[in-house]
């Protein structure tokens, strides 16, 4: 019997218009009330997601910023976290602007840009929940440095792969962070009244060492107690990785990465099928 579910947001809960079906609402708060945990893991900031994670049922427990931290959803509490120490941060800003690369730094309260482009662009216009805006701070290394907030992870993004894969390369000899690298263009559409704006970019995500999301699950199942055949992860992309691998049921969205569909244990219905209901409903509702 599976005991806790774990569901990325991005390509996976949401469709590709960025909505959350009916179906998979009801789907979820079906297995919650069963008493299933249903654990939102997203690379987000835990104040961006919550109102997901209200609609669904997932009201014990959130995992954020990519697995940098575990929030009590009974009280708003980070109960764990893994965060970027400063001055490595402030060493990643460095080697972003001494060699021109788009970067986004995330706190636990807001994200800095030096400017709108890319995903911030895209968050920063076209949020999925206006009462939870995710804050933009448009400033650079010394506004960053003044800060006394948590890190919670770095991106980095770029049109042209061969300066990305120059600065990943730099940023692989950081003994202290992790690297994931997405192979793949990252496309998000822009809506903007009437009119519709692509915007294509390649990304890394940049963490503490160890620090992903199978291993804030972990920590949740030393805490309630759950094996790991007991857990189902569902995700699409790269950072959903180590969560599907480990899982006793790792799922990948058919419209996911080709990387994660080697490794998944079984391919679901895409985003825009109600993919995550199929697949809660198949293995926790069928009785």
């Amino acid at each position: 019997m599976y005991k806790l579910i774990a569901i990325d947001i991005d390509g996976t809960l949401l469709n590709s218009k960025s909505e959350l079906t009916e179906r998979t609402i009801e789907v979820l708060k079906k297995a919650s009330e069963k008493g299933i945990y249903i654990v939102l893991t997203s690379g987000r900031m835990s104040s961006v997601v919550n109102d997901f994670c209200k609609k669904i049922g997932a009201d014990k427990y959130l995992i954020a910023e990519n697995g940098a931290s575990i929030v009590d959803m009974q009280n708003g509490e980070i109960i764990y976290k893994r965060y970027i120490p400063k001055n490595i941060v402030l060493d990643i800003v460095d080697i972003c602007e001494e060699n021109n690369i788009y970067y986004m730094v995330y706190t636990n309260k807001e994200l800095i840009v030096k400017n709108l482009k890319h995903m911030a662009l895209f968050f920063y216009k076209q949020n999925y929940n206006p009462n939870a805006r995710l804050e933009t701070h448009i400033a650079g290394r010394s506004y960053i440095e003044s800060l006394e907030d948590d890190f919670t992870k770095i991106m980095i993004c770029d049109e042209d792969r061969s300066v990305y894969n120059s600065i990943v390369n730099k940023l692989n000899k950081i003994e202290s962070i992790d690297v994931t690298t997405i192979p793949h263009v990252s496309t998000k559409v822009l809506n903007v009244g009437t009119e519709q704006t692509t915007i294509s970019y390649i990304y890394a995500d940049i963490a503490a060492k160890n620090t992903n999301k199978w291993s804030a699950i972990e920590v949740l199942m030393n805490m309630l107690d759950i094996k790991s055949e007991e857990v189902i992860a569902i995700g699409d992309n790269i950072n959903d990785i180590q969560m599907i691998k480990n899982a006793g049921l790792g799922v990948v969205m058919s419209n996911g990465s080709p990387v994660v569909k080697e490794i998944a244990k079984e391919i679901a219905p895409s985003n825009d099928e109600d993919g995550v209901a199929y697949i809660v409903e198949k293995n926790t509702l069928c009785d």
